[in-house]
């Protein structure tokens, strides 16, 4: 005996149940890369401003140089 195809609204809601799983995967994954985009962002002002302690450079000088008007 033949199998009977399976009904349309089954389907349709085994689409909507896998719609909603990805939806949620897909948010948590983009909350976790903008958590990510911040730590990195503060890992680099943590660098930017060790590098400057270290330098010899005043700050007018630094911030010349980061705005290209520099002539270091």
């Amino acid at each position: 005996m033949a199998r009977q195809p399976m009904d349309i609204r089954k389907r349709m809601e085994r689409q909507e149940k896998k719609i909603i799983n990805l939806t949620e995967q897909l948010q948590e994954a983009q909350e976790e890369y903008e958590k990510m985009k911040k730590e990195l962002r503060e890992q680099e002002k943590t660098e930017l401003f060790e590098a400057y302690e270290k330098s010899r450079r005043s700050y007018t000088e630094v911030i010349d140089f980061l705005k290209g008007k520099a002539d270091i």
